[in-house]
């Protein structure tokens, strides 16, 4: 699992860094989103579009099929997404596996 990095590009101790920890996430609603950081950070620089280069921190997890979680790694990477999911996008492709190897649903 990934999540962006964004200690690149915002300076700990800075009015941005001050600013984002008071916000804490961007938050979607409807038809309208209030964002954590500037909207070239947000949505181009620190967000994990496909096929682009992006810096973030990762957990890496050995499971077995049963899904019992063997070890968990924690660290700094550069990932290059294959593609942008929706929500909706990447349930319906979990959703096999997950009724298939996992038996959930």
């Amino acid at each position: 699992m990934h999540i962006a990095d964004v200690s690149h590009f915002v300076q700990e101790g800075t009015a941005l860094d001050r600013e984002a920890r008071k916000r804490g996430v961007t938050v979607y609603m409807v038809e309208k989103r209030i964002d954590m950081l500037p909207e070239l950070l947000g949505t181009d620089l620190c967000s994990l579009n496909e096929k682009k280069d992006r810096f973030a921190f990762s957990v890496m997890w050995k499971i077995t099929p049963d899904g019992n979680i063997l070890s968990t790694d924690f660290h700094k990477s550069i990932i290059r997404s294959v593609c942008k999911h929706s929500y909706q996008m990447a349930q319906d492709k979990m959703y096999p596996f997950l009724v298939s190897r996992v038996g959930w649903y």
